[in-house]
């Protein structure tokens, strides 16, 4: 790791993408001297940087996301943190600025907690792209959701080859799946692009570990019909937002088109109607679809399905009618 191959990552981008280009050669190195100290083994790499740097995902990212996967940490490992975040940088000759705050605990339904690492960098040799430095922030959560799936991953940085724990994609989805069904007040196209990549690469959640998400942090949905509420959610999105909010993230701008509703609720699967008939069945008028009021969005696409000549939507539908007669 070094000042010179910051800047030629950086050198080798359009000139509207060096702010980003600079931010993410930042976070490969950091990931570099994270994994040098041995600050890694405990965590994995989550996230839209995550996919961006082990899953080359084209667009850029400005946050470096964690979940502790080891034994509650102690003050003194949370703090080696920056402390050699600071050696680092300052060893290639460019100036950090940290503050961090945490352990903190977040608004939820169980006790969460999670640590932040505010950094900015600043240099002479910055000053075309990035005058007041450039920003990154690291957050950790302490308590993750139970049933996540890891894996590891190759990077090579500056020709020096490292090993970074992160989740599988399926896990990745799950927690990108979490934002986009229970966060309404910060709506970014970010999310709505990362969930596009994931469906082009046709992955699907985890979702045991998106049932647990869930439940630390608010009353629903059911995870194995987050496609259904997903679809609902598309509906209120203004998409003209979203694209206008991810466009200076994109390698390729011009992929924002595929950011609308139709295509997305295109790429988004049914649930299984062939499995709601057996449990209708077997549940008759106990079954969720029936009891409880926040299902509705499924009942929109059995419906929907059925409309389209779906035979096990068409059955489910016809017992629900008779159920609730």
């Amino acid at each position: 790791m070094d000042l010179n191959y910051i800047l030629l990552q950086t050198r080798k981008t359009p000139l509207t993408h060096r702010l980003n280009a600079a931010k993410e050669a930042l976070q490969q190195c950091m990931l570099a001297a994270l994994a040098q100290q041995g600050l890694l083994a405990d965590v994995a790499f989550i996230g839209g940087t995550a996919l961006r740097i082990l899953h080359r995902l084209p667009r850029y990212s400005e946050d470096m996301d964690f979940v502790w996967m080891g034994a509650p940490p102690s003050v003194k490992q949370l703090q080696e943190w920056p402390a050699t975040i600071r050696r680092a940088l300052t060893k290639i000759g460019l100036t950090p600025h940290i503050n961090t705050a945490g352990p903190t605990t977040v608004d939820a339904l169980v006790h969460k907690q999670s640590f932040t690492l505010y950094l900015s960098v600043t240099s002479p040799a910055f000053a075309a792209f990035a005058r007041s430095g450039v920003q990154i922030s690291f957050e950790i959560d302490l308590n993750p959701p139970d049933n996540t799936r890891c894996e590891s991953r190759t990077l090579v940085v500056a020709n020096s080859q490292l090993t970074v724990p992160t989740l599988t994609l399926p896990s990745l989805l799950a927690g990108k799946l979490h934002i986009l069904l229970t966060r309404r007040d910060r709506e970014k196209g970010r999310d709505w692009y990362d969930y596009l990549w994931y469906r082009r690469n046709e992955v699907l959640p985890n979702v045991l570990q998106l049932q647990s998400a869930i439940a630390q942090t608010s009353d629903g949905p059911e995870a194995r019909f987050w496609m259904s509420h997903l679809r609902a959610r598309m509906k209120a999105v203004q998409w003209e937002n979203i694209r206008h909010d991810v466009r200076p993230f994109l390698e390729y701008p011009e992929e924002t088109t595929q950011l609308n509703e139709r295509g997305l609720i295109n790429l988004t699967p049914h649930p299984s109607f062939k499995e709601i008939v057996q449990e209708l069945h077997a549940l008759k008028a106990s079954h969720p679809l029936i009891t409880k009021t926040d299902n509705e969005p499924v009942l929109a696409d059995l419906n929907q399905a059925a409309l389209e000549g779906d035979l096990d939507a068409i059955e489910a539908r016809g017992l629900i009618a008779r159920l609730r007669a």
